[in-house]
């Protein structure tokens, strides 16, 4: 197939572009964050504190005597106990952590995949080659464990590390964000099938 100067699919050029700020700007932001709660992970333990909400902990450092930084977390991933019972540092820490690294290496895994993709289709291939039916499977992957364990995980973190309770809540896993990573599956079969049907064309020209 005849390659395209980018210049000729300005659509295509557009979504790149947006791809590869969403997908740099978010490391970057991943980045700051993370280096934002490692300087956090150096304050006093009396600055962080528990409150127990009606359904949800905040967990919660005081910044200043205006600000603080606080994380909700629901009862069904950290058991409404005594606050005396663990430590309020290392339950911020923990939640905190462990959501945005999920968070951010889900988002920019996803994020490359579409991007990969579309790049593959600006360099003048077909939208059905293998390697883009292969990205959407990962792209499916990604969704689907994200949405299966990324909960689970924050669990097993705060009963091994700062509560010591065991407590595992299969309500945590999202079906919307499995269904999602399902029907992008079917969404690569499709494009398996066209790269089927375009090779069939090729071959009887």
């Amino acid at each position: 197939m005849k390659n395209m100067n980018i210049k000729e699919i300005p659509n295509f050029r557009n979504m790149y572009i947006l791809l590869q700020i969403l997908f740099f700007g978010g490391i970057l932001l991943f980045m700051l964050i993370m280096g934002w709660d490692i300087w956090l992970s150096f304050k006093s333990q009396e600055l962080f504190m528990a409150e127990k909400g009606i359904a949800h902990w905040s967990f919660s450092v005081t910044l200043s005597d205006t600000t603080s930084r606080s994380v909700l977390i629901p009862f069904k991933l950290f058991q409404p106990i005594d606050p005396d019972r663990f430590n309020a540092k290392s339950a911020f820490l923990v939640t905190e952590f462990t959501h945005i690294i999920l968070t951010f290496l889900t988002y920019i895994y996803c994020i490359m995949q579409i991007r990969n993709i579309i790049g593959s289709i600006m360099k003048g291939n077909s939208p059905f080659i293998q390697e883009n039916v292969d990205r959407l499977k990962r792209l499916g992957v990604a969704v689907i464990l994200y949405s299966l364990l990324a909960k689970l995980i924050l669990n097993v973190l705060c009963w091994l590390l700062v509560n010591h309770i065991f407590s595992i809540d299969l309500s945590g896993i999202s079906i919307t964000g499995i269904i999602i990573g399902m029907l992008i599956f079917v969404i690569s079969e499709v494009f398996k099938y066209g790269g089927y049907l375009q090779e069939e064309h090729d071959t009887t020209i």
